[in-house]
């Protein structure tokens, strides 16, 4: 088996026509799986993007193994979901889709991201602290599709420019 190497990633923009790709690496990483469908809706709205991270296989073609999916309104931006196969994570996928995410909505004018995550989810709040993002609010019940229990949400926040002080005296 040969040793995984970050140059066998690659990252681009979904697409709606990728919407079957998103589905299945959703399908793969959560409880709930989001259709076709569902994110060919999602992409068709304005202000919605995907990247889409691919590895190359032996047989020379492309296999999704993760993404993410945000959405941007004015200067106020959302991640909606990030996935990675289960076989490809641990290796700088999330982050690298994240920090792609991150740069395209700076250029976009966003002024501040937030997200929810499953607040039992560690490894996914390690890697949004490690990329500035903070805590800013907690929802209690939150997930509560396809389990026995819902489980809670951590809402996190990362400021991507400074918020100008309308309507300050000076």
């Amino acid at each position: 088996m040969r040793p995984w190497r970050r140059a066998d990633i690659r990252m681009r923009t979904a697409e709606v026509s990728d919407a079957d790709l998103l589905s299945e690496v959703h399908g793969a990483s959560f409880r709930r799986v989001w259709s076709e469908a569902e994110f060919e809706a999602m992409l068709l709205q304005a202000g919605t993007f995907a990247g889409l991270a691919e590895v190359r296989t032996r047989a020379a073609r492309s296999r999704a193994v993760g993404f993410v999916l945000y959405r941007l309104v004015l200067t106020e931006a959302e991640i909606l979901s990030l996935a990675v196969v289960p076989g490809w994570r641990r290796r700088g996928i999330g982050k690298m889709l994240l920090e792609e995410a991150l740069r395209h909505l700076y250029r976009e004018g966003a002024h501040h991201i937030h997200l929810e995550v499953e607040d039992a989810n560690l490894p996914a709040i390690a890697l949004y602290r490690n990329l500035e993002f903070r805590e800013s609010g907690k929802r209690a019940g939150y997930y509560v599709q396809d389990r026995d229990k819902p489980a809670g949400a951590l809402v996190m926040l990362r400021q991507l420019r400074e918020t100008p002080n309308l309507g300050r005296a000076e």
